[in-house]
């Protein structure tokens, strides 16, 4: 029984390395197994065809995903701070699993994911409509559609994680999660956080500079 969910999951792993790497397409089911180390037909017995693979670990990732990014949210005393953790621990999660990010975004709406799959994927995520609906129900965020907030934050986060993964090192990566979190708070709550962004204080310090060197000049 062990040697047999061994293969499964090196079928899994495999496929998820290849997947991100090389597209649907451009991996054969033959390449999966190969790299896996197991016969084709071993791999599939565990599924039947790569639409399947595909489905089984989009459903895995998505899962694995939600509970990582749900991670303490409940014990923040506001809106404000759940969402931050929200954030904090997408971008945690992204860093640490590249593969399964890249994945995320690569098939999060192809047409080779099932319908079902997507639903299922999707459901995983009902915390942040819920979430969303304390936000509008306190004052805290915009008036507006649940999923429109839940897919704004999803994908700001999303292009936040890839500039962050980007980034050079520990410090810088800091510095832009800082940033990032406060400008997508401040885009869509109903007030600007009180504390400018990080971004904004040094635009602003550094206009003044100016502005009092070139009074300066002038007199």
């Amino acid at each position: 029984m062990e040697a047999t969910a061994d293969k499964r999951e090196a079928i899994l792993k495999t496929a998820l390395a290849l997947f991100t790497e090389r597209g649907f397409y451009g991996t054969p089911t033959a390449m999966i197994s190969k790299e896996a180390g197991v016969a084709t037909g071993t791999l599939f017995f565990y599924f039947p065809t790569k639409e399947e693979l595909i489905d089984t670990l989009y459903r895995q990732i998505k899962a694995e995903a939600a509970a990582a990014f749900k991670e303490g949210v409940g014990r923040e005393p506001d809106v404000e701070a759940k969402i931050r953790r929200v954030g904090e621990n997408a971008l945690s999660w992204a860093l640490s699993h590249p593969n399964e990010f890249r994945f995320m975004e690569q098939f999060a709406h192809s047409p080779f994911v099932s319908t079902t799959a997507h639903e299922e994927g999707m459901s995983h995520f009902a915390f942040l409509e819920d979430l969303m609906q304390e936000g509008i129900r306190t004052g805290a965020l915009c008036e507006c559609d649940t999923w429109l907030l839940c897919s704004v934050l999803a994908s700001s986060l999303s292009g936040l994680a890839a500039r962050i993964m980007a980034a050079p090192d520990k410090k810088e990566r800091e510095k832009l999660t800082r940033q990032g979190l406060a400008i997508i708070w401040n885009g869509i709550a109903v007030k600007a956080a009180a504390d400018r962004t990080p971004a904004n204080t040094e635009h602003t310090d550094r206009t003044k500079r100016t502005t009092k060197r070139q009074e300066r000049s002038r007199k």
